[in-house]
């Protein structure tokens, strides 16, 4: 206001040659710029008071020095007849809104001390100073004291009604401020709640637009809240947009993200209803269903290996036995003196496929009835050269070399025979895959982990390696890339494995080699006893 005042009076007096309308000009610019100054203070003064008290000391100040400059434009306009009388009523409201009703009180009375000094000035009862006298309009006592009462009666009644509303607002003030504490904490228990629901939840608008992802959405989609937030749920989840478009509420997608495994998830959509009951979106409730579908897999196959065991009790009586007198009979007639070469090499391939035959019925039967073990310690470097023996008494060796790097004083439990034919597996498997030779590597050692002891064993080679589109099969019974082979083999180890509490890991590049991993947890004396299809601790 000061500024605006300091610029209309330079406005509407330029090129003004009367002496009265100078003298006001003077008064007028040199009260603006006088008043200017401590209220360009004001700022700095405002960002650095850090208490009320002196945030109360500044309103006071700004009061007074508001009442003050209110006072001389009403005594060069006029006096109580100014029409710019209704400055005093501005700074009574502002002091009944800043200071609440005592600086109304303070307002009003200010306000009328100096209208009323303003007025015995225009009646002459008071002469000094000079200066106003000179542009101050004299006025009777009568008409002074008309003036001073309505403009008194004025300031009263606005006072009474800036203090009402001031109150007022400060309540409003108040109770909005304890609604935004109120709902700052609803806002914060509904986001804690939705950050701790296991599955993911994500609102859109109608037109499918993010509002809000929780914590576990944030991770089953792999986009964070604030990255989403506006997107179309298609941009970040177009696994659910033909569903959504055809209406559904209930169903299932596989979402893989960052190359990571193909998670199955269970997408349920309801509507988001607004306040007045209108739906003004939708809900997504994300649930990740991959560990549900790998144990109904994992049932499934239960159920298959239950049904191979009955086969194999049946294909034991029905085909081992006559098997076994179709190679006794073989080999008998064998060694008769009337039979040339053509029919020895006949009774050859009848004895060598019944023996085949019978290597698989016993490796079935392994699979699927593993037998009870008796858990005893052993040490892994007589294990695995018994293995080696094993391995060379089986076949020739010649072209290929054998390695082992083997931790000394590496002892642990476990079933004795099953340790050994999983490593003669993973050999006879190492050394298929490298038909023109090359090298069979052992390799074991104890390490720590989580706290806990474990006896690593590594089967390494240097052959064909294994295709990365199988890689997800090569444990699973049946499945063979060989012509002869029966599918198994890793099948058996990785049951092994499974009995004795431990894991397989397997790295492979195609044409460099594959390595197996057989981590193996060292078990005390009395802390675990094993019987194969079962296990119990105490």
């Amino acid at each position: 206001m000061l500024l605006v005042l300091i610029g209309a009076t330079l406005l509407f007096t330029r090129g003004s040659e009367f002496a009265y309308l100078k003298t006001i000009r003077n008064v007028l610019l040199v009260t603006g710029a006088l008043g200017l100054v401590p209220s360009t203070l004001y700022f700095p003064l405002l960002q650095y008071s850090k208490t009320m008290f002196h945030l109360r000391l500044l309103a006071v100040a700004m009061v007074v020095q508001d009442s003050l400059f209110s006072a001389i434009i009403v005594l060069v306009t006029g006096g109580t007849q100014s029409a710019f009388t209704f400055f005093f009523s501005l700074t009574i409201v502002i002091s009944s809104i800043v200071l609440a009703r005592w600086g109304s009180v303070l307002a009003v009375s200010l306000s009328l001390v100096l209208l009323g000094l303003c007025g015995l000035y225009e009646a002459r009862v008071l002469t000094y100073p000079w200066l106003i006298l000179d542009f101050l309009p004299f006025s009777p006592l009568a008409v002074m004291g008309r003036g001073l009462g309505v403009n008194a009666l004025g300031f009263v009644a606005i006072g009474i009604l800036a203090s009402f509303l001031g109150e007022q607002l400060r309540r409003t003030e108040e109770q909005r401020e304890r609604f935004k504490v109120t709902l700052d904490d609803l806002r914060q228990l509904h986001e804690t709640i939705l950050a701790c629901v296991a599955g993911g939840i994500v609102s859109c608008t109608l037109d499918r637009r993010v509002l809000h992802m929780n914590r576990a959405a944030e991770g089953l989609l792999r986009v964070s809240d604030q990255e989403a937030k506006g997107r179309l749920i298609e941009e970040i989840f177009p696994e659910v947009a033909e569903h959504l478009e055809k209406g559904k509420t209930v169903f299932e997608v596989q979402k893989t993200v960052g190359g990571q495994r193909t998670r199955h998830l269970m997408v349920t959509v309801s509507p988001l209803i607004s306040r007045d009951g209108k739906v003004a979106g939708q809900i997504l409730a994300i649930e990740d269903i991959s560990l549900l579908k790998e144990m109904q897999e994992k049932m499934k196959a239960e159920a298959r290996l239950a049904t191979l065991g009955k086969l194999a009790a049946v294909l034991a009586h029905e085909i081992r036995n006559p098997l076994a007198a179709i190679s006794a009979s073989a080999q008998m007639l064998k060694m008769s003196q009337n039979l040339d070469d053509e029919e020895r090499k006949t009774l050859d391939i009848v004895i060598g496929q019944a023996w085949r035959l019978n290597q698989w019925v016993s490796e079935l039967l392994d699979y699927a009835r593993p037998k009870r073990g008796e858990l005893c310690k052993m040490d892994l470097k007589a294990v695995v050269e018994e293995v080696i023996m094993l391995l060379k008494n089986e076949r020739n060796l010649d072209g290929y070399e054998i390695k082992t790097h083997i931790q000394p004083g590496v002892v642990f439990q476990g079933d004795e025979a099953q340790i050994q034919r999983m490593l003669l597996n993973l050999a006879r498997n190492a050394l298929e895959s490298m038909p023109r030779g090359g090298v069979l590597t052992f390799e074991g050692r104890l390490v720590e982990r989580d706290g806990a002891k474990e006896v690593v064993i590594a089967v390494k080679d240097t052959g064909q390696g294994i295709p990365q589109a199988d890689m997800d099969k090569i444990f699973e019974p049946f499945f063979t890339t060989k012509p002869d082979g029966t599918g198994l083999g890793l099948a058996i180890v990785a049951r092994a494995v499974e009995e004795h509490n431990g894991r397989i890991e397997v790295k492979s590049i195609e044409g460099a080699g594959t390595d197996f991993y057989i981590y193996l947890p060292v078990v005390q004396d009395g802390d675990v006893r094993m019987e194969w299809g079962y296990k119990t601790s105490w």
